[in-house]
């Protein structure tokens, strides 16, 4: 672990003196190209993803361990019309250390897109896209469960952003001894304000609503499983206000705040708690030089599958499954950075330390992303 915490900081240093810095953060959102001057053609499309995230985790709620490989995603498309493109591919998991791949899966989507809506089938615009709050989706989910399969639907409008999604993450033949699955949600934004500046129209003020909640069913009527139907969902609803400038050093500044809720719907308990709440409060700042925002939680009883670890209050170990601690207050730094090494290669990078005040010693986690994504003409149909 030492070694990894040597050469993370090495990288660091390195690529903060030989790139140039990006202001947002979507280097890592990986949507599915439509564009009007690309119908009836044949492209080819690639995405790579080389990862290495290490989590220094000690307590008894979260694991420590560290993740490092890559993933490839070429896939083939044909954009009939304007808005409507299809696309096929397969994504390769490689972790690092291993002989062969950790997995390998075909991936397919038709796109719909008109003005103000989108409607996918078939592989999503998921994890990151979705732009969920982590204590209901955990960054992680990037590398560790990089597809969703199902409809997904999705407006965007001046005042009304929305991400509504179904994956079926398991599917149930009869007699089997499993249970379907599936995932859920939406992810709502309304814009409450907007405001430019008079001297500088390049500052600006929002006020933005969200509101968010995610869905996990577990069961079936034709299996041979013996396990009770499972049924949770976690939502939060809060406030953003982000000040833009126009500024050499500074870009934005921001506060994001939410209330968040648990509740667990399932005929039998099996989870540490049948519901509980928490408070998500993040303040931050993004600049010429580094991104960097704190973030403080306090939960109560607050379960999530899909939401990030650190935030639970049942554990999520393996040498302490049963562990719980009802009541979770946690003060977490995150310095985070996108940088531009060539056209369509970027770098992510992130650290954030972890105070858990219930256990008061520091731990941290470090991420490292190098992605890749572009397309490319191959052919066009003739008519």
């Amino acid at each position: 672990m030492r070694i990894l915490k040597v050469f993370f900081l090495l990288i660091f240093l390195i690529v903060s003196h030989f790139s140039d810095a990006q202001v947002t953060n979507r280097a890592l959102l990986q949507s599915i190209p439509l564009k009007e001057e690309n119908a009836n053609e044949i492209r080819i499309n690639v995405q790579a993803l080389g990862f290495m995230k290490n989590n220094e985790y000690f307590n008894k709620i979260a694991d420590g361990y560290t993740l490092f490989g890559y993933q490839l995603q070429p896939s083939v498309s044909y954009q009939p019309s304007k808005d409507v493109i299809i696309q096929a591919g397969v994504l390769l998991w490689k972790d690092f250390g291993t002989a062969g791949y950790e997995d390998i899966t075909p991936t397919f989507t038709i796109k719909v897109k008109k003005q103000q809506w989108e409607l996918l089938f078939g592989t999503l615009e998921g994890n990151l896209n979705h732009g969920y709050i982590e204590p209901l989706y955990d960054f992680e989910r990037l590398v560790t469960n990089r597809l969703e399969h199902g409809v997904q639907y999705k407006v965007n409008i001046n005042s009304l952003k929305l991400d509504a999604w179904v994956d079926w993450a398991n599917m149930l033949y009869r007699g089997e001894n499993d249970q379907e699955q599936i995932n859920g949600g939406a992810a709502l934004a309304i814009l409450l304000l907007q405001r430019q500046g008079e001297q500088h129209p390049a500052d600006s003020l929002r006020v933005t609503l969200p509101v968010q909640f995610t869905a996990q069913h577990k069961g079936g009527q034709i299996d041979a499983s013996e396990l009770p139907l499972t049924t949770l969902a976690n939502a939060a609803i809060g406030v953003e206000v982000e000040k833009k400038y126009d500024r050499m050093f500074l870009h934005r500044l921001y506060t994001k705040n939410y209330l968040v809720s648990y509740k667990d719907f399932s005929n039998e308990k099996q989870l540490a708690f049948r519901q509980g709440h928490g408070v998500y409060v993040n303040i931050g700042a993004d600049t010429k030089y580094q991104d960097v925002m704190l973030s403080y939680w306090r939960g109560k009883g607050y379960v999530t599958e899909l939401g990030g670890k650190l935030y639970q209050s049942g554990s999520t170990t393996f040498k302490y499954p049963d562990y719980q601690e009802k009541e979770r207050e946690l003060l977490i730094l995150r310095l985070m950075r996108d940088y531009n090494l060539a056209e369509n290669l970027s770098l992510t990078m992130r650290l954030e330390p972890v105070l858990d005040f219930q256990n008061p010693k520091l731990e941290f986690a470090s991420g490292l992303y190098l992605n890749f994504n572009t397309d490319f003409f191959l052919a066009r149909p003739r008519k």
